[in-house]
């Protein structure tokens, strides 16, 4: 089941907006009967609406600036700790696990030395695409900070969190010009008692991770 939660789009909230005001209005003062003030409360009407929808397209813009990262398109760390926040107390109100995935691109610094930022960059993008291929609807992808990355798997054990991370490994081999991925595993409530507990648990495990290169490391209690 598809749980992520409802986001209104405001397109359609401002125009219906609009229009609720454009029906008060004529229900307080009437059609008017002269064609020509008809043609002009026609054109309000219509320029009002059309107002109304691209102040939503507007809101919309700037929400997803808010919730995303300018360059990935992923989530920015604030959102993403408040949809594991989130996540724990739904998980804990309904009994059942969430894994957290922490993920480091090896050697990303001598990437960009010899690559350059800008071909950094489009390797940052390419695997932010990866993450978000390899995760489900419900799911959710986040960009840590730098060349880290989480992914929030809700009603996930900790053995199909360790399977989803080696799949990630496997394509970032193939497909990150030799960059390879380090990555921390836990699980709530196994590992965790708290989103806060589980994130620092993941975070450690990854840079344990890390040091070997091209490791992955599980939470064993």
């Amino acid at each position: 089941m598809d749980r992520r939660e409802f986001v209104v789009d405001s397109r359609w909230l401002g125009m219906g907006a609009s229009c609720l005001m454009i029906m008060i209005w004529l229900s307080v003062y009437g059609f008017p009967v002269d064609v020509a003030m008809a043609a002009w409360v026609v054109l309000a009407a219509t320029i009002q609406t059309v107002g109304g929808y691209m102040l939503g397209a507007y809101v919309n813009k700037l929400r997803r600036m808010a919730y995303h990262d300018s360059l990935t398109g992923v989530l920015v760390n604030r959102r993403f700790i408040d949809k594991l926040e989130h996540e724990v107390q739904l998980a804990k109100r309904n009994q059942y696990p969430v894994t957290l995935l922490f993920i480091d691109l090896d050697n990303f610094k001598d990437f960009n030395d010899r690559h350059g930022h800008i071909k950094g960059d489009q390797l940052l993008c390419q695997f932010a695409d990866l993450l978000q291929v390899n995760v489900r609807r419900q799911d959710a992808v986040g960009r840590w900070g730098g060349e880290e990355f989480v992914v929030l798997l809700p009603q996930t054990e900790t053995k199909v969190g360790l399977s989803v991370g080696d799949r990630i490994q496997k394509q970032a081999r193939s497909l990150l010009s030799g960059v390879t991925v380090s990555i921390g595993v836990a699980s709530y409530p196994l590992h965790a008692a708290s989103a806060k507990e589980l994130t620092e648990k993941a975070d450690a495990l990854m840079y344990e991770a890390k040091k070997k290169k091209d490791c992955m490391l599980a939470a064993t209690n």
